[in-house]
């Protein structure tokens, strides 16, 4: 697959470049409004192919075809963004009906080995990377050294049970989340301060309430958009 995605972006860009060059020698002459949108169309056809990563491609070629939309007057260009809006939610519905793993929820989804998640050094703590995109993914951590985590999901699920994890005290956990849903599970022993941004999203805080002196402390930040966050 990533081959072809290769073969095909090189065809389109030698066209494309073929042409251009045609025109600005004045051996053809035509006039295409808009020609700056294969900048961005291209490359995002292109990394469909070659990733498995395919939210931000297909959003990408969608943004990208709207503007050439607009360019040429076919749609009003203060409307763009409202026809994007529509693009996106019709790209979730499609990946949601046709996704094997369209259901959300934690005791169903995938189980990932905690040890083969990506680690980055920072402030001489080992952070954890956490990406899921059209898919569940769900992480134990017991037993383990839990020292903080980058999670981004977009549509899909991610899962976090923190329970008899080895907390470092104060660790973080940066969100950033689009069209999905995060779970986070702790222990009594842990107390959660929380303090994401949310747009057309939710929060739900049902952690424990009462704390042992002791507690220590897990920060949870960033961005929730479109999606859910729940902490217990």
């Amino acid at each position: 697959m990533k081959s072809n995605g290769k073969i095909i972006g090189g065809v389109i860009l030698l066209l494309l470049g073929i042409g251009l060059m045609l025109e600005v020698t004045h051996v053809i002459d035509f006039n295409f409004e808009g020609w700056w949108t294969a900048f961005i169309i291209i490359p995002c056809l292109i990394s469909f192919f070659n990733t498995n990563n395919k939210t931000l491609s297909l959003i990408g070629v969608g943004a990208g075809v709207l503007l050439l939309l607009a360019t040429r007057g076919v749609i009003p260009w203060e409307e763009w963004w409202r026809y994007m809006i529509c693009i996106v939610f019709i790209i979730w519905g499609i990946m949601l009906i046709f996704s094997r793993e369209s259901s959300m929820g934690c005791a169903s989804a995938n189980k990932k080995n905690v040890d083969e998640l990506k680690q980055v050094d920072e402030d001489g703590r080992k952070i954890r990377h956490i990406n899921s995109s059209f898919g569940k993914q769900s992480y134990e951590f017991a037993g383990q050294r839990f020292e903080g985590a980058k999670v981004q999901c977009s549509f899909g699920y991610v899962g976090i049970d923190l329970r008899n994890a080895d907390i470092l005290d104060s660790a973080i956990i940066d969100i950033d989340c689009s069209f999905g849903g995060i779970e986070i599970r702790v222990g009594n022993d842990v107390l959660v301060k929380q303090a994401i941004e949310t747009s057309f999203a939710g929060v739900e805080h049902n952690a424990h309430l009462n704390h042992p002196d002791d507690a220590k402390v897990i920060y949870v930040k960033g961005h929730c958009s479109f999606g859910g966050i729940e902490i217990k």
